[in-house]
C-alpha cells in the first residue's frame, strides 16, 4: 500500500536526520563556534546552522556582525558547562537524554 511505504520513508529520513544531528552535537569536526564558560569549563562546539535554526537569538548574534559572529567565540555566563550541553542536547535532539 502506497501511504504505507510513504510513511514509511518519512519516518527513515526522520531517523537519518536525527542520527545526523546526534553526531553533530557528539563530534567538533564540522562545529564552527565555540563556547566559553566563566569557570574555566572545557570549551564547548556548536554548529551555526543548527542554533540558527532553533533560536532567532542565535540567528541574529551570528548574522547581524556582533563580536561572536565574527569570532565564532561565544561567552556563557552565569550557566555550568553541564547545563549547557544539556541545553544543546534540547537543541539539536528535542529531548534531554542524560546529565551531563
Amino acid at each position: 500500500r502506497l501511504e504505507g511505504r510513504v510513511i514509511d520513508e518519512v519516518e527513515l529520513l526522520r531517523e537519518r536526520a536525527r542520527g545526523k544531528l546526534e553526531q553533530a552535537l557528539s563530534c567538533s569536526r564540522q562545529a564552527d563556534v565555540e563556547f566559553l564558560f566563566d569557570d574555566g569549563a572545557k570549551l564547548v562546539k556548536g554548529h551555526r546552522g543548527v542554533l540558527c535554526c532553533a533560536s532567532a537569538e542565535f540567528e541574529g548574534m551570528f548574522q547581524s556582525g556582533m563580536v561572536e559572529d565574527s569570532s565564532g567565540v561565544v561567552r556563557v555566563r552565569d550557566v555550568s558547562r553541564s547545563s549547557f550541553k544539556g541545553f544543546l542536547e534540547c537543541v539539536y535532539l528535542g529531548e534531554v537524554r542524560a546529565a551531563w
